[in-house]
This record gives structure tokens, C-alpha cells and sequence, in this order.
């Protein structure tokens, strides 16, 4: 957003990390989304509204709900009220509101959502708040990238890390998925802000490319030049760890970075959609895998993540 000279402001908490940012020209306005009275003090004298806080580990789905639904609800109500002609309202959304495709591995926007776990409830549940309160009113896009990848990601480093160590994580049961380069995700933003054919639109955002586990790996091995040995996972070991993780997280009161329901998620056949729409209206080219694994690797090498 610097880049094409937008003057940015940031929301964050006092005890947000700013380890990334804090060395650019922003302008930051401190609160907290739960607060009703700092909503409106935020959405005041802006002109676009990228909004992509939310929670993706939570012990309840109380606690999912809280987050994703009721702020993003509460949000678009303060814009209502003090923000009513802003231009553009952007919601990063996720793969998970929509759920997994069927056995065809080609789900359409419109086709019906079946998310399977809490987190991507919430998220389609906060999607139908935002039309409901900003329909009519004020121009919204939103967005569903499938799972993010890139330079800072900790969640997907596990295979960038298991192919440092030339392992090449493979499930028993062929699966297949969609992935977007995070990059990408911003450069989409960007043309949302501006085009009108995103107008009260919602993109699924993925590289059309499908991939298997193993695919991955051997994509990111290859583009790195590392030799690498297959890492066969049973779905058992899955259904254990997320079982323990859970178990952890009761015990230190802290959301896991597992659990039941993500190793469902990670489960399903076929994570993967069609991706005509955001490719046609919104007239951007994914990165490949292979150009940004690379790209990704040598960052997590370069910041000594290895």
C-alpha cells in the first residue's frame, strides 16, 4: 500500500507485536476490537477498510464467534455510522467458511458452504453479517484465500522445515489443495481498492495448480536444489497429535496450534475450488509454486528459522 503511495493507518492493541512495520511511515490508532467506542474512532476520515484481524486458534467456539463474527458485525455498523461514504470495504475471509469440495474438486463460489470446523463457521457467518449490514451501502469484496504461504508464515514452514532436514511429508490417502502465495493475497487487496467489478463480489484466491502433499514437497525440494526422502504420515498419527495438542491446551489454558478440528480440515479429500472468477475480474496471475517456495525458503533461511 506504500508503494502505490496510500496513506496507511493501522489499528492494533498496545500489546500488538509491530516487529514487521515498525520501521515504515504508518500512522497506528491503538484500541481494541472488542471496544464499540474505538470501532468508531477507527473507521473515521478513511477511505478504504482492509479488514483482516480475526482469530484462527481459539479453545471455544464461543471464542471464534467473539472474534470473527461479532467484531467484523460491529465494525461495519461503526462504518455505517461514521464512515458511510467510504469507498471500498475489503474482508479476508478464508478457504475454511466455504468447506472442502466434493469428489468432482471443483467447488463454485456459489455453491453451498459446509465448513467444517468452528473457525471457518465463524468466517462464513461473519461474511453474511458484512453483506447484511453494509448491502446497499457501502461497496464490499471478500476474500477466500486458500492456504497462505510466504515469507513470516509459521503454520506451512513445517514443510519448508521437514525439506531443510530433505524429509518429504506425504499423507497415505492422496489429498489435494490449493495454495496462494501471500504476496499474491496483497496484490489482490490492492486491485480490490480500485475495481469496481469486485464491487459486493466474493473471490476464492488460489493458484489454479492442484497439489498433492508430496507435490509440495518435491516442489519446494527441487526449487531449492535439496535431495529429499519420502516422510509417509498415517491419518492416525494426525487424529493422535491433534488429540494431545488439545489435551495440552486444556491443561495451559492456551489455544493450541492443533487440534481436533484443524486435523478434520487437514483431513478432507479435496481442498480446492474454482478460481475463474477472481482470475477473470480481478485479471492477476498467481505465482507459481516453484518461483515462491523458493523465494520463501530463502527468507526463513536468511531470518534463521532453520
Amino acid at each position: 500500500m506504500l508503494e502505490e503511495n496510500h496513506h496507511v493507518i493501522c489499528a492494533v492493541r498496545e500489546t500488538s507485536n509491530l516487529k514487521w512495520i515498525k520501521i515504515l511511515p504508518l500512522e497506528y490508532r491503538y484500541g481494541d476490537l472488542n471496544d464499540k467506542n474505538f470501532l468508531e474512532t477507527a473507521v473515521q476520515d478513511v477511505n478504504v477498510i482492509v479488514h483482516c484481524a480475526g482469530v484462527v486458534r481459539a479453545m471455544t467456539k464461543d471464542e471464534y464467534f467473539r472474534a470473527n463474527v461479532d467484531n467484523s458485525k460491529h465494525l461495519c455498523e461503526a462504518i455505517i455510522k461514521n464512515s458511510p461514504y467510504l469507498k471500498k470495504f475489503v474482508f479476508i475471509s478464508s478457504q475454511a467458511a466455504m468447506g472442502p469440495a466434493g469428489v468432482d474438486g471443483t467447488k463454485k463460489i456459489s455453491d453451498k458452504a459446509n465448513p467444517v470446523s468452528d473457525y471457518g463457521l465463524s468466517k462464513i457467518t461473519a461474511e453474511a453479517e458484512i453483506k447484511k449490514t453494509l448491502s446497499g451501502k457501502v461497496p464490499y469484496t471478500i476474500l477466500r484465500p486458500a492456504a497462505i504461504y510466504g515469507p513470516r508464515d509459521k503454520d506451512i514452514f513445517i514443510f519448508f522445515n521437514l525439506v531443510h532436514k530433505h524429509l518429504r511429508p506425504l499423507t497415505l490417502t492422496k489429498r489435494f489443495l490449493h495454495l496462494v502465495y501471500v504476496k499474491d493475497v496483497a496484490k489482490i487487496v490492492l486491485t480490490c481498492l480500485e475495481n469496481k467489478k469486485s464491487d459486493n463480489n466474493t473471490y476464492y484466491l488460489a493458484n489454479s495448480n492442484v497439489y498433492t502433499w508430496s507435490d509440495i514437497g518435491s516442489i519446494i525440494a527441487s526449487s531449492v536444489g535439496i535431495k529429499t526422502i519420502p516422510l509417509p504420515i498415517p491419518d492416525f498419527v494426525f487424529k493422535v497429535a491433534g488429540l494431545m495438542a488439545e489435551t495440552i491446551s486444556r491443561i495451559a489454558k492456551k489455544p493450541a496450534v492443533l487440534n481436533s478440528q484443524k486435523i478434520t480440515e487437514m483431513l478432507q479429500k479435496y481442498w480446492t475450488a474454482d478460481t475463474k472468477s477472481a482470475e477473470n475480474d480481478l485479471n492477476l496471475k498467481f505465482t507459481s509454486l516453484e518461483v515462491a517456495s523458493k523465494i520463501t525458503y530463502n527468507w526463513y533461511l536468511e531470518n534463521k528459522f532453520f
